[in-house]
């Protein structure tokens, strides 16, 4: 069952990052929260104006050290 999950999750998550939709990548990255990918998709997609800026460049900083990337 963990491993049907898992797929699932994965699915999900390429889903995601193919649409490029900031709504779902931000959905996501929240709810699974220590995915440097989906962090760093949202980064790229958001504009200098967002207030949720500073938010995603945190998270992306803390999780490339946590990641040693």
């Amino acid at each position: 069952m963990e491993e049907l999950r898992l797929e699932l999750e994965e699915a999900l998550r390429q889903a995601v990052l193919a649409s490029g939709r900031l709504d779902l990548l931000l959905t996501l990255a929240e709810r699974l929260g220590e995915d440097l990918e989906l962090w760093e998709a949202l980064l790229e997609r958001l504009s200098p104006e967002d207030p949720r800026l500073p938010i995603a460049q945190a998270r992306v900083a803390r999780l490339r050290r946590e990641y040693g990337v």
